[in-house]
């Protein structure tokens, strides 16, 4: 029995529905809230296994093995076998167990989404789209008015007030002005769900779709560009160059990100110690951010050196710092201290400084792995995908620690919106691009 097939013998308009308001719910509040992303990720994943047992799909069904979902495992196995050394191995074991966990749900429930008939895909996209362009207009508000909203509930409800003055203005015990960096956050999840939103107007609206999608793009393209997260823009403009070249080139450029994700684990030291020693770092054109991460890259990948096969463990790097640097040296003229920081401030490097060499080559497969699996999309499906593996890739490689956990449910996310987007195209027969797939490697 085809899947499709399944889905409309067991449908569940109730469960159509919640699947629906989840996935327009889903990327309004982790825009508002990012750390929720740790809520909707198991939710979203529960209620489509749910609804897809219920449709009759075998339970051994969910989980196929693939070279993508073993590779996965394995980092994480991995990733909990370095508690053995680690400075913090409680953390190493809990960040591992997160990450196997969002793994198995991810793969578990983009198999789950194939039951679900096509009038449900197409009301849980435009779902999706609503609540995408709903995030944006509040990101956009916040980025505008010092965060109204988000001042107005942190005085009004004392749940939501801060412990702490950081990034912001209190005058009498209120929130008076929020700086916005503070919405890093809710503009990164609004940016990985850019090209996912896209590929749902693609899939849904015919003729008119491309001003749609245009509209679309401004919409989510302003707070990005409002705003002072520098990754999410560098990973905006990096991600318009990928779309249009893997629209000529699929096969090309999909292989060949898989290589430039292997090769930012070869580069990642030499680049660091070459841009240290030729002092970007005092660069004045940069940055004091950008000059803040060359400082902590360099420090960082001189400690590679001192343990690069095993590494210190994962999610040790601020245990570490504790122990080893009550006073950090910080030389005149520097905008940063010579420290690891929290973190690496990049995956490529965090994983060497944690997992050492054994964990770069895992994390290099796995990445690769992940990537090679695209081609299973559909045609006309592969150019956004590859477009949401920059957004995502180049996020990681210059703002938060990997081990956060919002972050790790953020891009575990991901995918689950360009399948469900993916699906909103149906069995309509899409143009073929000039470099065409070879059908044998779907």
């Amino acid at each position: 029995m085809s899947s499709r097939a399944s889905g409309r013998m067991g449908q569940s308009p109730r469960g159509g529905a919640l699947i629906s308001a989840l996935f327009f719910l889903s990327p309004l509040l982790t825009a508002a809230a990012p750390r929720l992303s740790p809520f909707f990720l198991p939710i979203i994943g529960l209620m489509l296994i749910i609804a897809a047992l219920r449709r009759g799909l075998d339970w051994r069904e969910l989980l196929k093995p693939n070279a993508a979902l073993i590779a996965l495992v394995v980092v994480a196995l991995y990733t909990c076998l370095s508690g053995a050394w680690a400075a913090n191995p409680e953390g190493a074991i809990g960040k591992s167990a997160i990450l196997l966990a969002a793994a198995l749900v991810v793969f578990a429930a983009t198999t789950a989404m194939t039951t679900l008939d096509q009038g449900e895909i197409a009301r849980a996209s435009r779902a999706f789209v609503v609540g995408v362009l709903c995030a944006a207009g509040f990101v956009t508000v916040e980025l505008l008015t010092d965060g109204a909203l988000t001042r107005a509930a942190m005085n009004s409800i004392s749940l939501f007030r801060p412990e702490r003055a950081k990034h912001m203005s209190v005058v009498g015990g209120r929130v008076t002005k929020i700086n916005l960096s503070e919405f890093n956050q809710h503009v990164a999840m609004l940016a990985l769900s850019l090209w996912p939103g896209l590929l749902a107007l693609r899939a849904l609206y015919g003729p008119r779709r491309i001003l749609i999608m245009v509209l679309f793009f401004a919409v989510l393209a302003v707070p990005i560009a409002l705003s002072e997260h520098d990754s999410s823009q560098v990973a905006l403009v990096a991600s318009l160059i990928v779309l249009p070249l893997a629209w000529g080139w699929p096969r090309a450029v999909i292989r060949g990100l898989a290589l430039a994700w292997c090769l930012g684990f070869v580069l990642v030291l030499p680049l660091d110690f070459l841009a240290y020693k030729a002092e970007l770092h005092q660069a004045t054109w940069l940055p004091s951010s950008a000059r803040a991460r060359i400082i902590i890259w360099e420090f960082t990948a001189e400690r590679v050196l001192e343990r690069p096969w095993f590494g210190i463990g994962a999610d040790s790097t601020p245990a570490v710092k504790a122990q080893s640097e009550a006073q950090p040296d910080w030389p005149k003229g520097f905008v940063y201290k010579r420290t690891t920081g929290q973190h690496a401030h990049n995956l490529f490097l965090q994983v060497w400084y944690e997992l050492g060499f054994l964990g770069v080559i895992l994390a290099a497969i796995a990445g690769a792995a992940v990537l090679l699996r695209i081609p299973l999309l559909a045609g006309a499906a592969q150019p956004y995908a590859a477009a949401s593996f920059v957004m995502f890739a180049v996020m990681a490689t210059f703002a938060w620690g990997i081990w956060q956990i919002w972050l790790m449910c953020a891009f575990a996310l991901l995918p689950l919106y360009l399948c469900l987007a993916a699906g909103a195209l149906g069995d309509r027969r899409e143009e073929r691009t000039s470099d065409k797939v070879d059908p044998a490697s779907r």
